[in-house]
């Protein structure tokens, strides 16, 4: 007879950060735990009568381990997952529905205790169905012809029927290897080889395991017994031992540590990077390891900081970005199928050169409309023009923006095409296309 016990945090503000701790008591009762969601954690609660008394027992002492540990828990036991999340919900700290009384403990709850969509909920609302015992009560059949297997699905629930078993819950995979040098060094040489060596170890267990490492951390421990630590992550996530030694080798010269080593730590959080089947014209994508150990030595040499991808502001003005420290493409899945590089530009499109800072310009109009354009850059007839395009942003500050864009031909003494821009008050030339 299965039965499964649900502990929901009260406090729903602190369920992430503490919801390694609701694992460790769930752990302390049970070896098969499933996670529900912040602040929700489920155990099989099946056989503990020897071990921890009657499942009353059982649920108050899961709420006592978790005020021992600074917890305030709801604790439920149901024959269901469902019947135990809704009675923790629902009831009051400690709940144990009998085995085969789902459906008639539930069926005066509210219907809003279970996660719906804002329509499907809005339909209900409009059927005027309010509990779980008048969901349940709702034709079978009828139901399915209205809202389909998702109407059936959260009868099912309402019922306190949810026959699905149990996820086991594991740690998060650490791949980690650690060394203890012959005698404290304070020169960045052996601590580089040493960071090799143990990079290489950890290579070899990621390849083995068809993963990458999608951050490195290393603990120093200093001979005071203080400890230098830090942790990069690299542009895509790599398993070769090169790539990762060159990282935690500039990053280490960028910021040494504070006195001589004793012994180091170097860990990795993998990933698994689904592989990818590039195109037979498709150009042959960059080394990670050369990205890698090339993006390491920038950081050194600039700073970590000034390194990043340039993503555009909500603004809708041109040209304003700001640099996103962690906006590189974390795998290749990440990259258009057909673009593994990330880098390929449409074909036979004009491309835009913008002047940074435009040119100002000085521009004569016939009835609305530019004729011609003087500026440092260039003097020149226009001979068509397209425009005036509105651009404008940032209405919803205190600051708005706004000017007209204009493309223009040039005379055949240029034969360009350029972009001008008037805001109203003052000409410039924005850019030109190639």
């Amino acid at each position: 007879m299965r039965r499964i016990a649900a502990l929901v945090l009260d406090d729903i503000a602190t369920s992430i950060s503490r919801q390694g701790d609701l694992y460790d008591v769930a752990l302390a009762h049970s070896p098969r735990v499933e996670d529900g969601g912040p602040g929700v954690v489920y155990l099989d609660a099946s056989g503990l009568g020897m071990l921890f008394g009657s499942e009353e027992h059982l649920a108050r002492r899961l709420v006592g381990a978790a005020a021992d540990r600074g917890l305030r828990i709801r604790a439920a036991i149901a024959s269901s997952r469902i019947g135990a999340l809704v009675a923790c919900r629902w009831s009051g700290e400690i709940t144990v529905i009998p085995p085969g009384r789902e459906a008639a403990y539930l069926a005066s709850a509210p219907l809003s205790l279970l996660d719906r969509s804002p329509e499907m909920a809005a339909r209900l609302d409009r059927w005027g169905i309010r509990t779980l015992g008048e969901l349940a009560a709702l034709p079978s059949a009828q139901l399915f012809e209205r809202l389909g297997h998702d109407g059936l699905g959260l009868q099912r629930l309402a019922r306190g029927e949810d026959r699905r078993p149990l996820r086991p819950w594991t740690p998060p995979l650490i791949v980690e290897e650690s060394a203890q040098l012959d005698g404290a060094v304070d020169a960045l040489g052996p601590l580089a080889d040493l960071a090799a060596t143990l990079a290489a170890r950890i290579s070899d267990t990621l390849v083995q395991r068809g993963l990458s490492a999608d951050q490195l951390e290393w603990i120093c421990a200093l001979v005071d017994h203080t400890r230098h630590e830090g942790s990069v992550a690299p542009a895509v996530p790599v398993n070769e031992g090169r790539a990762m030694t060159a990282l935690v080798k500039a990053a280490l010269e960028a910021h040494p540590p504070r006195g001589a080593v004793e012994s180091m730590t170097l860990r990795a959080r993998p990933v698994r990077v689904p592989a990818t089947q590039a195109a037979l014209d498709d150009p042959l994508p960059p080394s990670p390891r050369l990205i890698t150990a090339t993006l390491a030595r920038v950081a050194a040499l600039v700073g970590a900081e000034r390194i990043g991808v340039p993503v555009l502001l909500d603004t809708h003005r041109p040209d304003v970005v700001k640099l996103d420290h962690d906006a590189w493409p974390r795998s290749p899945s990440d990259r258009s199928p057909r673009d593994p590089v990330g880098l390929r530009h449409a074909r036979g499109a004009l491309a835009l050169r913008r002047l940074r800072p435009p040119a100002s310009a000085a521009v004569t109009l016939v009835a609305g409309r530019p004729v011609e354009i003087r500026s440092e850059r260039l003097t020149a007839r226009i001979v068509e023009s397209a425009g005036p395009w509105r651009v404008s942003g940032a209405w919803w500050t205190e600051r708005p923006w706004f000017h007209d864009e204009w493309d223009v031909e040039l005379g055949p003494t240029h034969g360009l095409i350029c972009r001008l821009a008037h805001d109203g008050s003052a000409w410039w030339l924005d850019g030109v296309y190639d």
